[in-house]
């Protein structure tokens, strides 16, 4: 275990056959900005005739989350209804993304600590967020958190061809909070992470992006898949770009 940590800035890389939760195996919120995008998003062929979009405000320096509109993961798939509700704030800066969430859940499970660099956090109460950073590129990212901070992150074009970013520095600087009813987790992706394994990524103001948010938890007491854009899909799977809502930078 201590070895994990010998490094002060590592990326290690193991392939994983099956990542992200669906596997076999509060502040005053302010209205979301959504609307109904029926175009093709960078050329790629949409899977749905529309798309949520969200607007993802731009800040100075850190986030005023009382500012950031809200979206709501609001789509209950595969499964019975649920108890379980989930948000989540987008917003960007001169150097990152910065990503806020949170459940209104009763049970939580949080079995796998912030320091598990391997943890399979969709075990636990999990909020995930997916990104696809530059048009036409196939790969895409996952960050999945549970509510001690713990985080699985991946990179890959598919659900079964993935690899595990493990790192041993902090580059999401995450932050977990328990709340009355339920709890949140807020960090940031840096924009020179992005870049180290999309070289070309840009941000400018009026770019669309493509991504998904989701909340689930594979061995919490209620399992549950919710998803901010729905999925078409017969049996649980997160990992389907062809879904990813409509990220449009303000």
């Amino acid at each position: 275990m201590a070895k994990r940590f010998l490094s002060l800035f590592v990326a290690v890389a193991c392939t994983v056959m099956l990542a992200g939760c669906a596997q076999n195996s509060g502040s005053e919120d302010v209205p979301a900005q959504e609307a109904e995008s029926t175009s093709q998003v960078a050329g790629e062929d949409v899977a749905v005739e529309s798309l949520v979009s969200y607007t993802v405000s731009r800040v100075e320096g850190e986030p005023d989350w009382e500012a950031i509109p809200q979206l709501d993961i609001d789509h209950q798939q595969w499964l019975e209804p649920v108890d379980i509700a989930a948000h989540a704030q987008l917003c960007y800066s001169d150097d990152a993304f910065y990503v806020r969430m949170w459940a209104e859940e009763a049970e939580i499970r949080a079995e796998y600590p912030a320091t598990d660099l391997l943890a399979n956090t969709y075990e636990d109460s999990c909020l995930e967020f997916f990104l696809s950073p530059v048009p036409g590129d196939s790969r895409y990212l996952n960050f999945e958190f549970n509510p001690n901070g713990a985080v699985g992150a991946q990179i890959g074009a598919t659900k079964t061809d993935r690899t595990r970013l493990v790192r041993t520095d902090d580059p999401y600087q995450a932050s977990a909070v328990r709340t009355a009813d339920g709890w949140e987790i807020s960090y940031r992706v840096p924009f020179d992470f992005i870049r180290s394994f999309y070289p070309d990524f840009t941000v400018e103001s009026g770019m669309e992006l493509r991504g998904n948010f989701y909340k689930c938890g594979n061995l919490t007491a209620q399992k549950h898949y919710l998803s901010w854009n729905p999925i078409e899909s017969d049996t649980p799977n997160f990992h389907m770009p062809e879904y990813f809502g409509v990220l449009v930078l303000e």
